[in-house]
């Protein structure tokens, strides 16, 4: 039977959705920031497409967006470098890299180039699906992987993309790869595919030609070869049991069992999957088969809109899980769009965060967040779209505090992570930012030699 953790929030609901439609940038006043916070560099965007999530390994960032994904070299914070910039288009892109395989999520179906002879949907040629197109059989959708030393050995082209490039591996999911989160072992990485059906595809929905569950009820792994990225390939499909979420108005989209994130931690061989309408935690012990259908425990607070994002804290004692707003904006009454923390044994609520800045009615929400790794105590960091990137202090689990900030006018902060003595973000619509916290939150953070922040 599954445990349910609650407290009564009133709220409002109504319908839209960000994560799909990212909203559009607002300028909400003059540049804000505490004081230890300093914005140190930006680069902007390449194409207008939207920017998503980040990797790291070494000196480099990997940034993700929807036409592809940039690797930047931030040896220097104060100017860092594009040292390719990949052209294949595939919404979100969000992004991991394991050894020479850098893997990153498509979720919306593409279809072959019908002026290429021989071309595949998968290729970074491919077209976007429209319309009916969705549910054509031989669309694609799911996780392609690319060769790091393959894509560091081309040269830009005149309009500085490296163009057109092969994916070592194109492995099709049901309802494609909306997040993907590695867990290594034996040599290996298994990619938990994190999808959902809210638009239907060639197995995603109702009414697709496969036959599959149009509700979806499950995710898949994509088995990841860090050293040989063409050899890696589908592994198995695996179910959840979560409560149908239906929070957003058919026909454009359709109710859904499907997980947005989920995020593991390995010295615990657990995960925190967000699963849209309720936060599970999964044992995790025998990574190729994850229980998924007997949560060590689940929650489902009244005020949380979409389960979106998770993280366990740098003690273990607590899992935070984000609350990405479907409508509103923060500190608009609903108690909506909040970090939550709960006690990792049993789920109980501790207490949650919102940022104390109002945004002038501007979409603010909670959205990816990481620890700083320090043993000086709990201390996490995290983008708000237009509220900017904040720094949260969860020492006092009942009262957690904003120790930080920064919010540039017209930012709109999809990813923001803390990683080797800096904070990286990546704006939607200004591109890659650094910036440096001078605070004694930082005291003793470790450093590593690379960072998928899904993977703890």
């Amino acid at each position: 039977m599954r445990r349910r953790i609650s407290v009564v929030f009133s709220m409002v609901l109504a319908f839209g959705m960000s994560s799909l439609a990212p909203p559009a940038s607002a300028s909400h006043g003059p540049d804000q920031h505490s004081q230890n916070m300093k914005h140190l560099s930006n680069v902007p965007r390449s194409s207008v497409a939207t920017q998503s999530d980040l990797a790291f390994v070494g000196k480099r960032a990997f940034a993700g967006n929807y036409n592809g994904f940039r690797i930047l070299d931030v040896s220097d914070p104060n100017n860092p470098v594009v040292v390719r910039d990949v052209w294949c288009p595939g919404p979100q892109d969000d992004i991991s890299v394991w050894g020479d395989a850098i893997v990153l999520s498509v979720d919306s179906v593409r279809l072959a180039n019908p002026d290429r002879a021989g071309a595949n949907a998968s290729d970074c040629d491919s077209i976007a699906a429209a319309g009916a197109q969705v549910l054509d059989p031989d669309g694609w959708e799911g996780v392609r992987i690319f060769s790091l030393s393959q894509i560091l050995s081309m040269t830009p082209d005149p309009d500085g993309f490296v163009r057109p490039v092969a994916p070592a591996a194109a492995i099709y999911t049901d309802c494609g790869s909306h997040t993907h989160t590695g867990v290594p072992h034996g040599g290996h990485v298994d990619a938990y595919i994190a999808s959902y059906p809210l638009r239907s595809g060639p197995g995603c929905g109702p009414g697709n030609p496969q036959g599959e569950d149009p509700l979806h009820r499950k995710i898949s792994i994509v088995r990841v070869n860090p050293s040989d990225p063409a050899s890696s390939s589908f592994l198995k499909e695996v179910p959840i049991d979560v409560p149908t979420w239906n929070l957003l108005p058919p026909p454009d989209f359709n109710p859904m069992q499907g997980c947005h994130d989920i995020q593991v931690h390995l010295g615990l061989d657990q995960a925190a999957a967000a699963c849209s309408s309720v936060g599970q935690v999964w044992d995790i012990s025998d990574p190729e088969n994850p229980d998924t259908l007997s949560p060590l425990w689940e929650v489902d607070e009244p005020a949380v809109q979409f389960y979106h994002s998770g993280l366990f804290s740098q003690d273990r004692s607590t899992v935070v899980f984000g609350d990405e707003i479907i409508s509103g904006n923060c500190n608009d009454g609903t108690g909506s769009g909040q970090l939550w923390f709960h006690d990792r044994s049993t789920g109980a609520l501790q207490s949650s965060f919102q940022i104390p800045r109002d945004q002038g009615g501007a979409y603010c929400s909670a959205h990816l967040f990481n620890n700083i790794p320090t043993d000086a105590g709990d201390f996490l960091v995290a983008s708000w779209y237009t509220g900017g990137v904040t720094v949260v202090d969860f020492n006092d689990r009942s009262d957690p505090s904003e120790i930080g900030y920064y919010d540039i006018p017209g930012n709109n902060v999809w990813s923001a992570y803390w990683y080797n003595g800096f904070i990286y973000g990546n704006d939607i619509s200004r591109g890659f930012d650094i910036y440096l916290l001078s605070d004694p939150a930082r005291a003793g953070a470790r450093k590593v030699g690379g960072m998928n922040p899904q993977t703890q």
